[in-house]
């Protein structure tokens, strides 16, 4: 009789701890898909690109080689800063179906295309190290016209 209490003692122990174990794992993973991360295009916003500020850029699209798979199969905007040709920015466009179908057939026949644009920059998710005075950001175009 002993050993069958102490066995049945043993067992609701062993169902306490599973049951424990299991609401503390599963209390930690909490997924809200509602909340931005802290990268990406459905991330906080991190600079926006007023339309005062005029800037002129290139587009162009970077298909994927062996060499370099990078932000691959995507529309890029890079823009170089008049007063440092070695201050560049790299923006990998959010919202492709907002290039303007202009731009796009000239795309098809040129490698880039200058641009006038604005946006809302965000964090890259693949970090890249570069010289300093480059950046890699993605943007949500908000205007873009050609040059």
């Amino acid at each position: 009789m002993k050993n069958l209490i102490n066995k049945s003692n043993r067992l609701k122990k062993l169902i306490t701890y599973l049951l424990f174990f299991t609401i503390l794992f599963f209390s930690n993973c909490k997924k809200d898909d509602d909340s931005p991360s802290n990268c990406g295009c459905n991330s906080d916003i991190v600079t926006v690109i007023p339309e005062s500020a005029e800037l002129t850029g290139t587009i162009s699209y970077k298909e994927q080689t062996q060499s370099n798979s990078y932000y691959t199969n995507k529309y890029w905007v890079t823009y170089t800063n008049s007063n440092c040709s070695n201050c560049v920015r790299h923006m990998i466009v959010c919202n492709d179906s907002f290039i303007t179908n202009d731009i796009l057939n000239i795309l098809n026949t040129q490698p880039e295309v200058s641009i006038k644009f604005t946006g809302e920059l965000r964090e890259v998710c693949k970090k890249r190290f570069d010289l300093a005075d480059i950046t890699y950001e993605r943007i949500t175009l908000t205007k873009i016209e050609l040059q």
